[in-house]
């Protein structure tokens, strides 16, 4: 989920000065995938891969959102999660246990998913004014499509949509927000949900892609850091699907070029005041090159303090443990052997297993990772057990046909399913009818709660009365001892 904070501004004299970077990929198109047909099934993979992978991500994340790396490791020893029976239990606080549903996503995708039905509505459209209507009906009723309720608000979100004139100007309103914040706050929320765009971006070119992500992320997301981040995750997934981001100096590379993009816009960089001309020094310190390096080139999930109670949700935490995250993947895939479902397992339970705002930080590493490895390279145990699984593949497919990566039957047609209208195809929901879903929705979590610690509580004190069987039939007299 995202998370509401204020990062104090390093105290630099003077900017340091980022390397000399490559002009953005001309390259756009699809021709690409006609080289060999092993390339479309590869490029599908990923596409999938990057869905899912951020999607479980997310929903691993959440055994570990808002705790400590050492609480982290107190409640899970042995780091091993499931999603298939029997499923791992989460640690049972309220936030846990009855907010969320078991093996589900959280807000993170929720949002994620706004952008895709968006996309799939309208017929391969990116349109930033849509999203901003889908996201109002998000915050007031949930997904319709699933008929889940809201999973989770972030603070500058909820401020932002919960503006009146919202919907004719959300960017503005973005804006006013963050005014508001004395322009500090750059939060991970844009970032999370980002990843989709990066896929729809892969037959367009790198500017075009970083336009999308821009215009989409600014409905709420204004601060130079969050767009940034978000050009970055959309830049490296496009490249991995056209097979430009083949390792960690294209990775470098990329995130070069997005950084020089962003600071050459400046009505992005400097969001209520266009009209005034930056100084350089004043184009760093909004992007923060020191902080920003800090931790897009970071060598470990350690250098990030991710769980830190004050900065837990700064998108630099996010979008550089993503990288790391990619990294670290991209590292053991040169190896040379086949690479397994485990390296995915691992190094995601790695990153959330360091705590703090773990479900985000898992969906934006999930979708990296998840684009790079593929689809069939995520945990079975993991994949098989995700909430509304088959639901979520089918929507994946027909946006790789979208795209125009899975080729079509001979007369399919894209025409939009129901559910993918802005309310999933119903009609809206009144306050009454939102108020029983929610106490009907708290009252079954409840419920599934009592059970579960009922149920550990019975294999609890089987186990107690085995031990105590083993032990009457190894004690035996004092004779029988002393005949061992």
């Amino acid at each position: 989920m995202a998370d509401f904070v204020h990062v104090e501004r390093p105290n630099v004299e003077g900017p340091p000065q980022p390397p000399p970077v490559k002009e953005p990929t001309p390259s756009e198109g699809l021709d690409f995938l006609s080289v060999h047909p092993f390339v479309r099934e590869s490029v599908q993979d990923k596409v999938f891969g990057t869905i899912i992978g951020s999607a479980l991500g997310d929903a691993i994340g959440l055994y570990t959102e808002f705790l400590t790396q050492d609480a982290s490791k107190t409640f899970y020893p042995t780091r091993k999660f499931q999603l298939v029976a029997p499923v791992t239990p989460r640690y049972a606080d309220n936030h846990r246990s009855i907010d969320h549903p078991q093996c589900a996503w959280t807000d993170d995708t929720d949002q994620a998913l706004l952008i895709l039905l968006s996309y799939l509505h309208n017929r391969g459209t990116i349109s930033a004014t849509d999203f901003a209507a889908r996201l109002r009906i998000w915050v007031q009723q949930g997904l319709r499509a699933l008929d889940t309720p809201p999973m989770g608000l972030g603070k500058l979100v909820s401020t932002v949509v919960g503006s009146k004139a919202f919907l004719t100007s959300p960017t503005e309103r973005a804006i006013d927000a963050w005014i508001k914040t004395k322009r500090f706050v750059a939060p991970n929320g844009s970032l999370m949900r980002t990843h989709p765009i990066g896929v729809m971006g892969v037959g367009l070119t790198e500017e075009a892609t970083w336009r999308a992500a821009t215009e989409v992320g600014r409905t709420t997301h204004v601060d130079p850091r969050c767009v940034v981040s978000c050009c970055i995750s959309v830049g490296l997934i496009r490249g991995m699907l056209r097979g430009e981001v083949r390792n960690e100096g294209d990775v470098d590379a990329c995130i070069e070029r997005s950084y020089a993009w962003v600071k050459g816009q400046p009505e992005l960089m400097n969001p209520g005041d266009k009209d005034r001309v930056l100084t350089a020094q004043e184009v760093e310190r909004h992007l923060e090159r020191t902080e920003f390096e800090k931790h897009v080139y970071a060598k470990t999930f350690e250098e990030l303090d991710l769980d830190s109670r004050a900065a837990m949700g700064y998108v630099y935490k996010c979008i550089g443990s993503a990288i790391v995250t990619l990294r670290l993947g991209m590292r053991e895939s040169s190896k040379g052997s086949v690479v397994s479902a485990e390296v995915f397992e691992n190094l995601i339970t790695d990153l959330i297993m360091y705590a703090g705002d773990a479900d985000t930080n898992g969906a934006a590493a999930g979708a990296l990772l998840g684009c790079w490895l593929g689809f069939s390279r995520l945990p079975p145990t993991w994949e098989r057990g995700l909430a509304h699984r088959e639901w979520l593949l089918h929507k994946v497919e027909r946006l790789s046909k979208m795209i125009g990566v899975t080729l079509r039957t001979a007369g399919e047609e894209d025409t939009p399913e129901v559910d993918e209208d802005p309310l999933g195809g119903k009609t809206a929901m009144t306050q009454e009818q939102m108020n029983k879903r929610d106490h009907d929705f708290v009252t079954r979590m409840i419920e599934e709660d009592k059970q579960r610690k009922a149920r550990l509580e019975r294999e609890k004190q089987k186990g107690k009365f085995s031990g105590w069987l083993r032990g009457l039939s190894g004690s035996g007299t004092p004779m029988e001892r002393s005949r061992a």
